[in-house]
């Protein structure tokens, strides 16, 4: 299902904005979310992963929203509950996008009537995709699309789709910021990338996407090099959420 208001309210000037994807693998047990804006840092504010829920926050960002949401999943309370409830408390929501999918499925997708056009957001199979102050509304349908269509591990389809969103036209301001974050029972290094401050965001992240994966598949042969004989464990590295 995808909902819009082409007669949203315009404002002038700098609003921050963005288009993200929050998924889930069922079989890997893998939760994700790539998100893309034209504002500094996105990765310290949209995205939100545990072992039961992908959240993003965007729009006029609430923070607590995505940190609340997936806590409140990792105890049991479904993300359409969840996002429902911090909604309700909310005086400002009607400046909020807020999407996710937790770990039965279900899957919670709101934007408020004072977002800025075009926004809109659509709930699909094990992924939801939103965005605000876009370019056009092909931006998250192509997202989406992608998605499914993406064969691999979550973390390429999330990529891949960011980067289908991007080329559909994307945030209409420009480009800044980029970031992708997976939680997976096998994390890797390429699970947490941010991209900051770019005039490329997302061609960017894929690019440390790659040499993420690159650097993983090379470190035993480096810590071989280095080391001779070590522990397994010690290139079990984790990581931080």
């Amino acid at each position: 299902m995808v909902t819009d208001d082409t007669d949203a309210r315009r404002t002038d000037g700098f609003v921050p904005g963005t288009f993200s994807i929050a998924a889930r693998d069922p079989e890997a047990g893998e939760f994700g979310v790539a998100v893309s804006t034209a504002l500094v840092g996105v990765g310290a504010l949209c995205p939100f992963v545990s072992e039961n829920a992908a959240v993003a926050t965007q729009s006029f960002v609430e923070v607590s929203h995505g940190a609340d949401a997936v806590e409140l999943a990792d105890r049991g309370v479904s993300v359409p509950t969840a996002c429902d409830a911090l909604l309700s408390d909310d005086d400002h929501a009607g400046y909020r996008q807020l999407h996710g999918i937790d770990a039965d499925g279900h899957t919670y997708a709101f934007s408020g009537e004072d977002c800025v056009d075009w926004y809109g957001h659509l709930e699909a199979d094990d992924h939801t995709v939103a965005g605000n102050m876009l370019d056009n509304g092909d931006v998250i349908g192509t997202i989406s699309d992608t998605f499914r269509e993406t064969e691999g591990e979550l973390a390429e389809r999330l990529v891949t789709a960011l980067e289908a969103g991007q080329a559909a036209g994307g945030d209409k301001r420009g480009k800044i910021s980029a970031a992708l974050l997976v939680h997976s029972p096998e994390p890797e290094l390429y699970h947490n990338l941010r991209i900051d401050n770019a005039d490329d965001p997302v061609a960017d992240l894929r690019e440390a996407f790659e040499l993420g994966r690159q650097t993983e598949a090379d470190l035993p042969a480096s810590a071989d090099e280095m080391l001779g004989e070590y522990p397994d464990e010690i290139l079990e590295f984790g990581l931080k959420y």
